[in-house]
């Protein structure tokens, strides 16, 4: 059955390692990103590859936190935790940071099999944002970075 939350899943699928419309998915834009690329600051006060990764973890998270029930879960907008400042700028370190975006791309797309199309319009613990809104959310910020990414690494 072709259901809302089927399309969902599906999207935020495609907009990590499947065919996007627009251009590349997230696993394309990320293709051949060493450290050196990854930590490279373009201009004083941008961000850099790395940041933008730990980023889109970071949000990815909190609605991972959310759909797994875990109403206390916060971040903080423009936080250490949501725009890191201070790392260690190794390879691990870059790696690390590519394993934690995949395990957050598999934990959520397991979390989207376990709602329903009725959860979709209800708010997301109390928030004025609906399920369906944090959903898209995540897969257009996504979106929003990869093409970041992109122009980064060039």
């Amino acid at each position: 059955m072709n259901t809302e939350v089927t399309r969902i899943q599906q999207l935020l699928k495609n907009s990590w390692d499947g065919f996007m419309w627009h251009g590349n998915n997230l696993k394309e834009a990320l293709k051949g990103v060493d450290a050196e690329t990854a930590f490279r600051k373009p201009a004083a006060g941008s961000h850099n590859i790395y940041e933008l990764v730990m980023h889109m973890y970071c949000w990815r998270n909190f609605v991972y936190e959310h759909s797994a029930g875990n109403a206390d879960y916060k971040v903080e907008l423009n936080s250490i935790a949501d725009w890191p400042v201070e790392y260690e700028r190794t390879e691990a370190s870059w790696n690390n940071a590519l394993q934690l975006l995949e395990k957050s791309q598999n934990g959520l797309v397991e979390a989207v099999s376990k709602i329903n199309d009725e959860q979709l319009n209800e708010s997301m613990h109390g928030r004025k944002f609906t399920w369906y809104d944090f959903l898209h959310g995540v897969i257009e910020h996504d979106i929003y970075h990869s093409g970041q990414i992109t122009i980064l690494k060039k």
